[in-house]
């Protein structure tokens, strides 16, 4: 398998200036995603798809749907394992 990298973290701001954060935790069977710190609003995702939700946020700010879009700290991830692991240099 590739390697897929993606950020912890995401941050923008909406048209009716509020803020949201969507967060990520790595998990061996695949990452788990919060939006706004609620747990109502947290969900399993592979990588692949923080990777297009990261493309949709970028889209959304180009197409003047958010006014702002911020990216955490990058994450480089393999299951060549056959689980989800952080790739270290």
């Amino acid at each position: 398998m590739a390697e897929i990298t993606y950020h912890k973290s995401h941050t923008f701001i909406d048209n009716e200036d509020i803020e949201h954060s969507f967060i990520t935790q790595l998990y061996k069977i695949g990452v788990y995603g919060t939006l706004d710190n609620d747990s109502n609003m947290q969900q399993c995702f592979d990588p692949q798809h923080i990777v297009k939700i990261e493309k949709g946020l970028k889209k959304q700010l180009k197409n003047k749907e958010i006014k702002s879009f911020e990216l955490g700290i990058p994450i480089t991830v393999s299951d060549e394992s056959g689980f989800w692991e952080e790739i270290l240099d």
